[in-house]
């Protein structure tokens, strides 16, 4: 990661390319919001991967920010068709009045950002459908340990994960992409969401939202469902954005 100074210039510098188009809070009371569980941070470090590849530690992306430390209910707001269409992390009652792009601050992903278009929705589309797992990376290590000895190579999405969330879907069409596991680590009295991107996709925007003080109150997962696009919500291809942004130098 760049040290401080040169984020925050980088950060006001492309305040616009990285502010988000939508009201997260009128998305959710529009939509209804489900509590779908908890998240449990000790180190407000934030990471997120595919639940496929969590064995893989080049695929945990941490962000810049962190988040208060605590365990923090999670919301999950879904289209008409049943697709999962948000989540969202709640760290306090404070409602958000604006939102900007959750950034990792590597020297590659900041060279990016120039490239990005004000007012676009910065989307890389992948083949990859696993679902995603949000965890505090000071829990990561029981986390894996606990994985790989109860499911074997990490393998809990196959072997148990897929079926649960399956069982709870309420899309009637292919790909099955909604509901949300509230999976518990007992060792750490820990919570960890994992959910599908409602698109079936792998990758989308994901932002910080900030209170009337410009503390951290959320952080949004937004799958930005097709169904649900507005003519000024055009998404911008920016596939190496993305792979800088999960490969990129830590």
């Amino acid at each position: 990661m760049v040290d401080e100074e040169i984020y925050m210039k980088m950060v006001k510098k492309h305040r616009k390319k990285i502010a988000a188009v939508k009201d997260y809070e009128e998305l959710f009371q529009t939509l209804g919001t489900e509590n779908a569980g908890s998240i449990t941070l000790t180190s407000g470090r934030i990471v997120a991967c595919p639940i496929e590849s969590i064995g893989d530690e080049s695929r945990h992306i941490e962000y810049y920010y962190r988040a208060p430390a605590g365990t923090h209910p999670v919301e999950l707001a879904k289209s008409s068709t049943g697709r999962n269409a948000a989540v969202r992390i709640v760290f306090s009652e404070a409602p958000a009045l604006r939102y900007e792009l959750a950034l990792i601050g590597t020297a590659e992903e900041l060279d990016c950002i120039s490239d990005l278009e004000v007012g676009c929705i910065p989307f890389y589309e992948s083949c990859t459908a696993s679902p995603i797992i949000v965890a505090d990376q000071g829990l990561m290590p029981d986390l894996l340990e606990h994985l790989s000895e109860n499911y074997g190579d990490n393998d809990y999405y196959e072997k148990e994960g897929k079926k649960l969330l399956l069982e709870n879907s309420t899309c009637p069409e292919e790909p099955l992409c909604s509901g949300l596991i509230d999976f518990y680590l007992e060792v750490d009295d820990a919570h960890f969401p994992i959910f599908f991107n409602g698109e079936g996709g792998g990758h989308h925007p994901i932002y910080w939202g900030f209170d009337k003080d410009d503390n951290i109150c959320c952080m949004i997962f937004d799958f930005d469902l097709k169904e649900l696009r507005t003519p000024e919500e055009k998404p911008v291809k920016t596939g190496n954005f993305f792979k800088k942004l999960r490969r990129g130098d830590r």
